[in-house]
């Protein structure tokens, strides 16, 4: 994730005011076997936009039943899943109520997927990548210490791979992640490579949805972070190396975002 392709990101979101109520959409037509997936994605949608504001309390179970045209035990399962990742709240005599964001698990993947796909200010992913950032700056460190000589020779070769590959920008993003998994993986640090590992697809899938061009520029701009990488790695120098994954993945993702916000005013 790096380069102008780079979207290894809360916000505030400002929406018009509307009517506070739960609705039900068409895709219930086709009635699918999960069906609690669609009702827990339409009012996790509902609550993270903001239609469904803090404090509001879903309808008894009987009227969300035939609104959303299913059997009780579907209702129940999907709020309970939906209390589980912490947007309502189920008291006794006092219903479910949507709870605030900071009790929301956005490292849960339909939470997040939801997040991002409602957050149309981009601040989601300034969070993301700055949490990626520091993971990764942190992984870096310990693997200027701590990396083999045959290690060091495998993120050689792979960088040896990503300079081929200048041309080719489908490839050199794909080649790209495999770089920055590799340094995550031999730095030993299974519980921050974890944490991305988590939420970069998640953020991938969504980022790439009406992505800008990769050029040949974009690339080498890209690939000299790499290298710089691998040089400070090489040095055995943690802080050196800490500072350049950072300054990489942070210089990259405003390269990538001024590129989506400037095609964004193009396409109105």
């Amino acid at each position: 994730m790096a380069g102008s392709q780079e979207v290894d990101i809360t916000g505030t979101f400002e929406m018009p005011p509307v009517e506070e109520r739960v609705t039900i959409p068409s895709s219930f037509q086709a009635r699918p076997t999960r069906l609690s997936y669609l009702v827990i994605s339409s009012l996790m949608d509902q609550i993270i936009s903001g239609s469904l504001s803090t404090g509001f309390s879903l309808p008894p179970e009987p009227v969300l039943c035939q609104d959303f045209k299913v059997s009780r035990s579907v209702i129940r399962e999907s709020v309970k899943l939906l209390e589980e990742k912490g947007l309502v709240v189920a008291r006794q005599g006092q219903g479910t109520t949507v709870q605030p964001i900071d009790q929301w698990n956005l490292l849960d993947p339909l939470v997040l997927d939801a997040y991002i796909r409602n957050d149309q200010s981009l601040t989601i992913y300034d969070d993301l990548i700055e949490v990626r950032a520091a993971l990764e700056g942190q992984m870096a460190r310990r693997a200027a210490v701590t990396m083999s000589e045959s290690q060091l020779e495998d993120l050689y070769l792979r960088l040896q791979g990503l300079e081929s590959l200048l041309d080719d920008p489908n490839r050199y993003a794909t080649a790209d992640l495999a770089y920055h998994d590799l340094i995550n993986r031999y730095s030993g640090h299974v519980l921050a490579r974890s944490i991305i590992r988590t939420f970069q697809p998640i953020a991938l899938v969504n980022a790439y949805y009406g992505r800008t061009h990769r050029s040949r520029e974009d690339n080498m701009r890209s690939h000299l972070g790499h290298a710089k990488i691998y040089e400070e790695i090489l040095m055995r120098n943690p802080e050196g190396a800490a500072k350049a994954v950072e300054d990489h993945i942070l210089g990259s993702w405003e390269t990538y975002k001024q590129s989506l916000l400037d095609s964004n005013l193009k396409a109105d």
